[in-house]
């Protein structure tokens, strides 16, 4: 599917993404996956519902990706927009699209994590843990798994 707006484009097709612009990003400017390999984030793009935001020349502006089965569960991962195309309101059009995907709806769970943008999910109806008690993680260091 492709969503257009004020020029910019966003598009769920996997070999429209600029996999090294978005590896530069996570892995030099994001605080959630610094250093990941190229290998990783390509191998997570190939398994998810991606999400890429095209500016007006057509380079990569932004991105989402939904981890999903497309049934019950969508775990939306990786969700940024490049410091050049901030403050049009980009953000929120790309998660407006990816919550809208038609692939996407009646899920029963939506998860993600946020350090900075809880006023932003919070707009699409995401919220602290209902119930905390029953969530729990297995998590490593990037070192651990990278290294």
């Amino acid at each position: 599917m492709e969503w257009t707006r004020d020029g910019y484009t966003i598009s769920d097709d996997p070999a429209r993404v600029d996999v090294d612009a978005v590896h530069r990003y996570l892995s030099e400017e994001s605080y959630w996956a610094p250093g990941v390999p190229r290998e990783v984030v390509e191998r997570s793009i190939k398994w998810s519902l991606p999400f890429g935001l095209y500016a007006p020349d057509g380079s990569l502006a932004g991105f989402a990706r939904a981890v999903t089965d497309r049934a019950v569960f969508a775990y939306v991962a990786d969700v940024f927009v490049l410091d050049a195309h901030r403050g049009r309101g980009l953000g929120m059009w790309l998660m407006e699209a990816l919550v809208g995907h038609p692939d996407l709806q009646g899920l029963r769970r939506w998860v993600l994590y946020t350090e900075d943008a809880h006023g932003l999910y919070e707009r699409f109806g995401f919220g602290t843990a209902r119930t905390p008690h029953r969530y729990m993680e297995l998590t490593r260091e990037p070192g651990d798994v990278y290294g």
